[in-house]
């Protein structure tokens, strides 16, 4: 029983690996200095507990990622 457990696991797993190497890699827009000095600048602004600096630092971690994955 535990084998055929470990072989369904193994089957749907594999799987799922398949699909995500299959799909492409997303686009990463680059910005220039300038812009991204008036947003540092901007996000400083903001008032404290303020929601989007959290967004841009998990947007940043995911380009990174990005980055590294699809060079």
């Amino acid at each position: 029983m535990l084998r055929l457990v470990m072989l369904s696991a193994t089957a749907l797993l594999t799987g799922c690996a398949a699909a995500v190497s299959d799909r492409p890699c997303p686009r990463v827009t680059e910005f220039p200095a300038a812009v991204q000095r008036q947003a540092a600048d901007e996000l400083a602004a903001l008032p404290p507990g303020a929601a989007l600096p959290r967004i841009m630092d998990a947007m940043a971690a995911d380009r990174a990622f990005n980055r590294a994955v699809c060079q």
